[in-house]
């Protein structure tokens, strides 16, 4: 069992019953994102305070980039979790019994949710079919230069980068893909209300079903076309409290998957920027970087907390 480090757990937070996709759409409006591009090394924001907006939400919206196809990685979603057909989709699907070496990766299923997943980290892409391969490198790219405009828009230290982001912004760090299929004959939540544990998740989603709480209240976060969901993670929150301007690392989950005879259940992919776990969380505190617990230590920590079944977290 991990204990908690007090400076990294961040006090309780009771969580509300997950509701059906139906009750969600009736009870929860959208959240107003900010909408933002890459523009060279800048993360432009459509409008003026935008980017502050985005820091004290946790989520945001980021346009694809020109020549970004999504379909190789819609398709994976769509069919990794299924048994071999003999036809063409066969390079997409069979994956729960792919061996892939490495911690938290493979084949999940997970006990108190509809959420089935297949995580890989970049080291073993190759097992990928290279299309889907070819996107989670761009989107992990995107992630980077998001988390360096981030702090560079916090005036951290450049010389502290390679230090409090465990070599991401060396292009060294931890890219993980993460692909999922929400079962709607489970009759359980879709996934518990939670905070990803690393840097940036850069999120391909094609419809409504992400909850998060905002300033409170529950709110839905809705896709756009042409756009990814971003949302920050807990290393960045961590690392930011102190600071005059804080990153939020949102509470989010979806609702339970609802579906008529037919209708194709929810997928969704994203790429998770993380430390290696060898690596250490800091917080920045009077222009130094404070180590407060060590980054294999903190993603067991969040991850207990993540895939349980409590109604805290």
């Amino acid at each position: 069992m991990t204990t908690s480090n007090p400076v990294t757990a961040r006090p309780p937070v009771g969580l509300p019953p997950m509701p059906g996709e139906r009750e969600a759409l009736a009870a929860h409006p959208p959240v107003e994102l900010e909408r933002s591009r890459l523009q060279g090394e800048d993360l432009v924001f459509d409008r003026a305070g935008g980017f502050d907006r985005a820091l004290a939400q946790g989520f945001f919206l980021l346009r694809f980039p020109a020549g970004l196809d999504t379909e190789p990685g819609d398709r994976f979603a769509a069919h990794f979790h299924q048994d071999r057909a003999g036809d063409a989709l066969d390079r997409y699907r069979g994956y729960r019994t792919v061996d892939v070496p490495g911690t938290y990766q493979g084949y999940f299923d997970r006990e108190h949710d509809q959420w089935e997943n297949f995580y890989i980290e970049r080291a073993n892409w190759a097992l990928l079919p290279a299309e889907v391969a070819t996107l989670g490198h761009r989107m992990a790219d995107l992630g980077v230069a998001v988390l360096l405009a981030v702090l560079r828009h916090l005036d951290v230290p450049p010389r502290l980068w390679g230090e409090v982001t465990g070599g991401l912004s060396e292009h060294h760090g931890h890219r993980m893909l993460a692909f999922n299929h929400f079962r709607s004959n489970k009759a359980t939540r879709g996934c518990k209300f939670h905070r990803d544990s690393g840097w940036v998740t850069v999120l391909r989603s094609v419809e409504p079903g992400l909850l998060a709480l905002v300033e409170g209240e529950l709110g839905a976060i809705n896709p756009v076309p042409e756009h990814f969901i971003v949302n920050f993670g807990s290393s960045l929150e961590v690392l930011t409290a102190a600071l005059p301007t804080p990153v939020r690392a949102n509470i989010h989950g979806v609702v339970a998957t609802e579906r008529t005879a037919g209708r194709p259940d929810r997928t969704s992919y994203v790429t998770f920027l993380d430390s290696d776990l060898d690596g250490t969380i800091h917080r920045l505190e009077n222009g130094t970087a404070r180590p407060v617990q060590s980054v294999a230590d903190f993603a067991a920590q969040e991850v207990d907390r993540t895939y349980d079944d409590d109604a805290a977290l």
